[in-house]
């Protein structure tokens, strides 16, 4: 073989650690922006205070009505029905998920499927901008 021609299994091995390269990078991009989405769409557990990026009140008084497998929250909204809302929940002691969105002018939302032997937490967040909300209180259930 002339020596300018590489070898088939050189060839191979760069392949293979190009296309490694390529997942691994990949795989970081893709962690660091699930790791962005997940502080973002979590609300914080502390009572509420208008956050750095808010520029409204939060909706106040969050209620919630307990029928076991359902729950219906209310709240009223500190905007007069100009933005809209987003319900966020989960189990007592972990990280709130968003649930909903909620059109402005709504101030209720039904929560489905529920297990009656889980408690669970929720808050609803006034989406002022993409990047500027306020969290209300949260609600538990106590079962």
């Amino acid at each position: 073989m002339p020596s300018g021609e590489p070898t088939p299994g050189r060839n191979r091995v760069a392949i293979v650690v190009a296309v490694v390269a390529v997942l691994v990078a990949l795989a970081a991009v893709i962690g660091v922006g699930l790791l962005v989405l997940d502080r973002r769409a979590a609300p914080s557990t502390e009572p509420a205070t208008p956050s750095l990026g808010a520029v409204g009140p939060p909706p106040g008084n969050l209620t919630m009505r307990d029928d076991t497998t359902t729950i219906t929250l209310t709240w009223t909204d500190p905007s007069d029905g100009l933005v809209p809302f987003m319900v966020a929940g989960g189990r007592t002691g972990q990280s709130l998920g968003m649930m909903a969105t909620v059109d402005p002018g709504r101030t209720s939302y039904t929560v489905n499927g529920l297990s009656t032997r889980v408690n669970y937490c929720f808050a609803v967040l006034a989406v002022y901008d993409t990047d500027q909300f306020a969290t209300s209180d949260q609600v538990c259930t106590s079962r």
